[in-house]
């Protein structure tokens, strides 16, 4: 159920709070399911990417950002705090 509600939670952020709070939201979904975070950016920058505004789609990188450290944080809590 927080699974859910967390991803849930993220793509309203995205399309209902300013940008550090959707960050945040990435977050909390990257914390349950590491892809969430890409899924959100990607999601973001669909909507919001103005060409000639940034030269890259800020979002989805930062999506992509949040979706590697967690999983790098997700392997290193389950060979060093799962499996001990």
């Amino acid at each position: 159920m927080m699974r859910a509600a967390s991803i849930a939670f993220a793509f309203i952020a995205a399309l209902w709070f300013p940008w550090p709070l959707a960050i945040l939201g990435m977050c909390l979904a990257a914390a349950y399911e590491p892809l969430a975070a890409l899924a959100v950016g990607l999601f973001a920058d669909a909507l919001y990417f103005t060409h000639g505004a940034y030269p890259f789609p800020l979002m989805t990188l930062v999506g992509a950002g949040a979706a590697l450290g967690a999983v790098l944080v997700r392997k290193f809590f389950e060979t060093r705090i799962i499996a001990g």
